[in-house]
């Protein structure tokens, strides 16, 4: 038995927003997700409660290099893990300086409180992995799976444990309102892109999965059902945020509340409370989500 541990990093003092995954194997423990360089103490912290010396982690495997899922990543190579990635991230996990860049531009002093500047790992440390190929670490196999949409350099991760076929979706599965089975999305800039996502879901799909790992947030063991959900969500809600776009009629503002509204309706429907969808889903994920889709549709000559 080579149990999956869910740590929750407490990510901005929320229970439920945002997870590291510990894999024990027998060359040691396995860490999916770094998170960002903000929770390194809680997950630390968390390592210690599950008896696992955060210096004895062996190996790092990232979905992405997004702050909120890599940051703290360099943090464990500098101890000795290995770091495995995407080819398109790989550059940016040894020298994260154009990245950090590009995050204080958006952030501003913010990203210090938000999610940190990403820590450099050594470059003999980071390993590139492609689509479809495996990753063997004290007889568990990670598989990547190349799942483009929220990002270019995205891999969702297949490992086999305890008799299930399971999944690391990072963000491609969409994210999680905690105490519900509503999926909310991030659709990022600069890489969102509609089809790829669809078309990523749809692979996983077809792997029939008996179990998905949100990193936010937790274990679904409906992934067909979930997944379901997830691509409905994508097509709907990057329509209805390119309509509010090509309504010049609109400002900023009344779009924003437009969007959120709607969400709010849809969440309402399936029995979340306001409270909780207010905690997760924040100004700054529509405005992001509106930075995505605008981009995307400028790409595609859709605007």
């Amino acid at each position: 038995m080579k149990p999956i541990h869910t740590l929750d990093l407490l990510y901005h003092d929320l229970e439920g927003a945002a997870a590291s995954h510990v894999v024990n194997t027998d060359d040691g423990p396995v860490l999916v997700e770094s998170g960002p360089m903000v929770t390194l103490p809680t997950l630390r912290e968390q390592l210690l409660i599950h008896d696992v010396d955060p210096a004895s982690i062996v190996a790092v495997i990232l979905t992405h290099i997004h702050l909120d899922h890599a940051g703290a990543a360099g943090w464990f190579a500098e101890r000795g893990a290995e770091v495995y990635v995407h080819p398109f991230g790989a550059r940016h996990l040894v020298d994260p300086a154009k990245l950090n860049a590009s995050a204080r531009r958006i952030y501003g002093d913010d990203l210090d409180v938000l999610f940190g500047e990403l820590h450099a790992c050594p470059a003999d440390r980071v390993h590139e992995v492609a689509d479809g190929e495996t990753v063997r670490i004290g007889g568990v196999d990670f598989t990547a799976i190349e799942t483009p949409g929220h990002a270019r350099h995205h891999h969702a991760w297949m490992v086999d444990l305890d008799g299930l076929r399971q999944c690391f979706t990072g963000d491609v599965a969409g994210m999680r309102i905690p105490g519900s089975n509503f999926p909310t999305l991030p659709l990022a800039p600069p890489e969102f892109d509609r089809d790829a996502w669809v078309a990523s879901i749809d692979r996983l799909d077809a792997l029939d999965f008996d179990r998905l790992h949100l990193t936010h947030f937790g274990h679904v063991d409906d992934p067909g059902r979930h997944l379901a959900r997830v691509r409905d969500r994508v097509l709907r809600e990057s329509d209805l945020v390119a309509r509010l776009l090509r309504d010049d009629h609109l400002d900023d503002a009344a779009r924003r509340s437009a969007y959120r509204h709607w969400l709010e309706e849809d969440a309402e429907g399936e029995g979340v409370p306001a409270d909780r969808f207010r905690a997760f889903v924040n100004n700054g994920l529509l405005d992001m989500n509106f930075g995505g889709v605008r981009r995307w549709l400028g790409m595609r000559g859709r605007a």
